[in-house]
């Protein structure tokens, strides 16, 4: 659990205004990678760097209560982050989840954080060993309805053209599996101003 700066705070309003008003930052050029990669962020080839401890963005998606290690309930999404974890409920909260299971005093549910089908520009950053991005889990002031956050912020400066990359795999290693992830770095597809005939809008 990572504490925000109240400059972290006037970031993520700012950055959340941006984002309400326009769906992606100035800043920022949301593009499609070669090779069926999909889609990736950059920083715009004009823009000023992003400095390492500044926020990119909080990840948006659909949050949900769900039971923990049922293999064949649990999500298999590329794009969920576990916000509360090991959470006992009631037989009538667990019947009010309509999960459609029976009542197990034992059983433990998480809140889940999955911008798999809705969210925004941040599902889009991709991943990498060598991110320039971390995803870090925040506590927000207590008067919020979530006080809990996955924000992204800069680990090292950001400079205008590179690719915004975060590691999906965090402590655990254990992200891919056996698959092999694309060997991408925050250069490998480097932005060019003459690029951007085409940028996706979100």
């Amino acid at each position: 659990m990572t504490r925000l700066t109240k400059g972290n705070l006037k970031e993520i309003i700012a950055v959340s205004r941006s984002i309400k008003k326009s769906g992606l930052p100035k800043n920022l050029v949301c593009k499609k990678l070669p090779g069926g990669l999909g889609y990736g962020i950059f920083l715009h080839p004009t823009a000023k760097p992003i400095l390492k401890g500044q926020v990119i963005a909080p990840y948006a998606g659909e949050v949900s209560l769900s039971p923990q290690n049922l293999s064949e309930l649990s999500s298999d999404s590329e794009y969920v982050f576990c916000l509360i974890q090991d959470i006992r409920l009631t037989k009538k909260e667990q019947f009010l989840i309509g999960d459609g299971l029976c009542y197990r005093p034992s059983r433990v549910y998480s809140f889940d954080l999955d911008g798999e089908k809705k969210g925004n520009f941040t599902r889009f950053i991709n991943h990498s060993k060598r991110a320039n991005v971390d995803a870090i889990l925040s506590r927000l002031p207590s008067r919020t309805l979530q006080p809990l956050e996955i924000i992204y912020i800069a680990n090292k400066t950001i400079r205008p053209g590179q690719q915004l990359l975060v590691n999906y795999e965090g402590e655990e290693k254990a992200y891919w599996g056996k698959v092999k992830p694309a060997p991408i770095t925050p250069s490998t597809f480097r932005l060019k101003k003459e690029s951007l005939t085409r940028s996706m809008t979100l």
